[in-house]
């Protein structure tokens, strides 16, 4: 048998010899949204997951500094290599509390610079240990001999899908993450420049480059058999959301005019309105219904008559979040046969910096096809 595990993100890691490098925030944030806690013993699925954001949303409630909120955040983090284990069973098992603190260590070394001070300690522990009162009351249905820990945050114990729990995770992470002193050029080169930027902190799993020449071949035969609007941007929503990898909404914009000049004055027409951006077909979550012209990711792409790739969307002006776990983001504008933009194609990832020049040169080849084919 092999002495490592296989994680979500294809890394092979060693428990017992735990590496650095092999410690990734996306297999940390997966592995937790699907581990129950109490070992399953509960009245309702609540994952670690969600008990660590609990735990982090209290800090920040609190006013506590960012380190202490992604401590909270990541306090469980070792089950996500080593399992859960309950109190009473763990303090038989001198070896596994050893391994669990040297990798508890190791992950607050990685994310943190450090691992926690002894106060720092004893702060996360009163969360976690306030946490653990309602988990009891809520989940076992306990009465609890202690005094409420009354927290700034009223827990929820409702049903939560695992991949928005997941989300949720990788959110919280990604706003409190500081880039620790030390961490290797390149990847702080990967992440941006200045130090509030928070991009992802980890290598991702290599992925095969979607095949852009066949997904236009593709759209050209759809288009052939029906160059129609709708259909044809359905179909093109669908191949999309298919063919490319890490990408939770794919789908477009199509342009309205607002309105006439609303009459003369004089000899004189007043300016013609702006038009807007109308949702149109899409594969993903529901989605913002108008943009106007010229805001956001879509109305600067549609205004500026130029794709927009963005790597960070909460760091472009006037960015509008339709789905607050989108944070990159490449729009390319579509152009009728006179050449006017006649809508946009929108594509969102939860991955910072997700979308590199091969997907603009890809995607504005596929537009084409919509140009050449489609009837605007």
């Amino acid at each position: 048998m092999a002495d490592y595990i296989s994680t979500y993100t294809g890394i092979r890691f060693y428990p017992a010899q735990p590496d650095a490098e092999g410690i990734c925030i996306e297999d940390i944030a997966h592995a937790l949204s699907l581990l129950c806690r109490g070992n399953g013993h509960v009245s309702k699925y609540w994952s670690i997951a969600q008990h660590s954001i609990l735990c982090a949303r209290e800090a920040a409630a609190r006013e506590l500094p960012d380190r202490l909120v992604l401590a909270c955040l990541l306090h469980d983090a070792g089950e996500c290599y080593l399992s859960d284990v309950p109190r009473p069973f763990k303090r038989e098992l001198p070896r596994y509390r050893e391994l669990e603190d040297r990798l508890i260590d190791l992950i607050y070394n990685r994310f943190l610079g450090s691992p926690l001070t002894k106060e720092e300690e004893r702060a996360v522990k009163e969360i976690d240990d306030g946490a653990l009162f309602y988990d009891l009351k809520e989940l076992l249905h306990n009465e609890q001999s202690e005094t409420d820990p009354q927290f700034h945050v009223v827990p929820s114990y409702g049903y939560v899908p695992f991949q928005e729990v997941e989300q949720e995770f990788l959110d919280l992470f990604y706003r409190y993450y500081r880039s620790p002193a030390g961490e290797p050029d390149a990847a702080a080169d990967a992440r941006a420049s200045g130090p509030d930027q928070k991009m992802p902190v980890t290598r991702m799993p290599e992925r095969p480059a979607p095949d852009y020449d066949l997904l236009a071949a593709q759209l050209r035969e759809f288009a052939l058999t029906e160059p129609s609007p709708m259909p044809l941007l359905s179909n093109a929503s669908a191949l999309l959301k298919e063919a490319m990898g890490d990408v939770n909404w794919a789908g477009f914009y199509v342009r309205r005019e607002t309105g006439d000049a609303g009459g003369e004055s004089g000899a004189a027409k007043k300016s013609a309105p702006e038009p807007e951006l109308l949702l149109g077909p899409f594969q993903g979550k529901t989605a913002c219904i108008r943009i106007p012209w010229g805001r956001g990711v879509c109305g600067t792409a549609a205004k500026e008559d130029r794709t927009q790739l963005v790597p960070d969307v909460h760091a472009f002006p006037g960015h509008i979040a339709c789905d607050s776990a989108s944070n990159a983001e490449i729009v390319v504008p579509i152009h009728d046969k006179s050449g006017r933009v006649a809508g946009v194609l929108d594509i969102d990832s939860p991955l910072k910096g997700r979308f590199s020049e091969a997907d603009r040169e890809g995607l504005e080849q596929f537009v084409k096809v919509l140009e050449e084919y489609g009837t605007w």
